[in-house]
């Protein structure tokens, strides 16, 4: 736990140079940039934002409310991008109609929920704008996706690690408190395992030894 911890604040401490120079111009262009496929570290920048708003670097209501807009705004230029050009880039891919129609047909019915979830998953967190775009999904439909999406996001991971940083002593009691029942937990569940699987080959060789010939009743 404590090495986590430490982690945390030696990513914050990696990034304090950048964010005093720049402030939250940086974190807010790189969240923007994120929407429409550029690969910039915009979260881990508003985590060490977050962390450092605990030291007043920063005004956590301001970090929070502007990185949910600049993600909302860079996801939206993302979609737009797809909008205009992706469908020609999708029909000069070698894909047969049937598949391009299957494509819209899965976006139909799951879009929003992948607008929603792409922003946790590096990779489609940059393409899922552009993706989403090209298969004409409803500019309204997505736009109260990705509001959502970046609602969720920001909160997780700018208002959480905030909240963690500020009370990173209890955490850290809870957690050493829990840890000789985590591994009387992690012990039983490999104990549990260890007899599950050696009951299952002892079955599965009493069946095999069945099936040979000459064992039969």
């Amino acid at each position: 736990m404590s090495e986590f911890i430490q982690s945390l604040m030696t990513a914050a401490n990696n990034y304090e140079p950048v964010l005093a120079q720049y402030g939250l111009t940086i974190i807010l262009a790189a969240i923007a940039l994120e929407g429409f496929g550029i690969p910039v570290p915009g979260q881990s920048l508003l985590i060490a934002g977050a962390l450092l708003s605990t030291r007043g670097e920063f005004d956590i209501r301001v970090l929070l409310v502007s990185a949910s807009l600049a993600a909302i705004a860079g996801s939206t230029v993302g979609y737009v991008i797809g909008r205009i050009g992706g469908r020609k880039l999708l029909l000069r891919l070698p894909l047969n109609p049937s598949r391009l129609e299957r494509m819209d047909t899965i976006c139909k019915r799951y879009g929003t929920l992948f607008v929603v979830l792409s922003r946790f998953i590096d990779g489609p967190r940059q393409l899922a704008s552009i993706f989403v775009g090209s298969l004409r999904m409803p500019a309204v439909t997505f736009v109260l996706a990705i509001s959502a999406g970046a609602v969720l996001w920001v909160g997780f991971w700018g208002l959480g690690s905030y909240y963690f940083a500020q009370h990173i002593h209890v955490f850290a009691m809870f957690f050493e408190s829990v840890s000789i029942y985590t591994w009387i937990a992690t012990g039983l569940s490999v104990l549990v395992l260890c007899m599950y699987l050696l009951r299952r080959h002892n079955h599965n060789k009493t069946t095999l030894a069945k099936n040979q010939p000459g064992n039969e009743d």
